[in-house]
């Protein structure tokens, strides 16, 4: 995905420890409240450990603020290239000004959403990720058969941010990929 849309710079709230996007992307930023991340984000072991692994030229940069994403951070709007969103709740509710123009989002249906961001304005559905065992695949076409629930009825934001779930679908990638417009 990062040789895909040439991302440089990504921001991901709700990390809690997972810095596998730093393998790929030169400049990271994470933001948990989880009480174990501050010490492992500060440990030069995390750095070293990115460093070894990393799959570009540039020296990594990782920053993490040990903060709640609904609030403002320290950070410049449309700043980003990526913005991931997995397992932590409504990030494209509160992150969406962080990332640029025709800047990517990243989202699962946990919390609901990849749905929210199906129904923001902001964004254009444009393709998946699916997976088979550890093999992951984008795909970026046949698109129209994504978020149609299994009950056929509409997607209803207010039960989405109630319920902080997503419907089920009849058909359900491993991650959405939205293009802010």
């Amino acid at each position: 995905m990062a040789a895909e849309f040439n991302l440089q710079r990504g921001l991901y709230p709700g990390c809690f420890t997972h810095i596998t996007p730093s393998f790929f992307i030169p400049e990271m930023v994470y933001v948990d409240l989880d009480k174990r991340c501050p010490r492992f984000f500060a440990d030069d072991a995390t750095l070293h450990y990115v460093a070894e692994r990393k799959q570009y030229a540039q020296t990594p940069s990782i920053k993490f603020y040990h903060a709640d994403f609904s609030t403002e951070l320290p950070e410049t709007a449309q700043s980003f290239d990526l913005l991931l969103s997995f397992y932590a709740g409504f990030i494209s509710e509160y992150c969406t000004h962080y990332l640029r123009p025709r800047g990517i989002l990243v989202v699962n249906n946990s919390h609901g959403d990849g749905p929210l961001a199906y129904l923001n304005p902001h964004y254009r559905l444009i393709g998946v990720v699916n997976r088979r065992a550890e093999q992951f695949k984008l795909t970026f076409e046949n698109l129209d058969g994504y978020f149609v629930t299994k009950s056929g009825k509409p997607l209803d934001k207010a039960g989405i941010l109630r319920s902080m779930r997503g419907p089920g679908y009849t058909k359900a990638p491993y991650a959405y990929i939205f293009q802010k417009v």
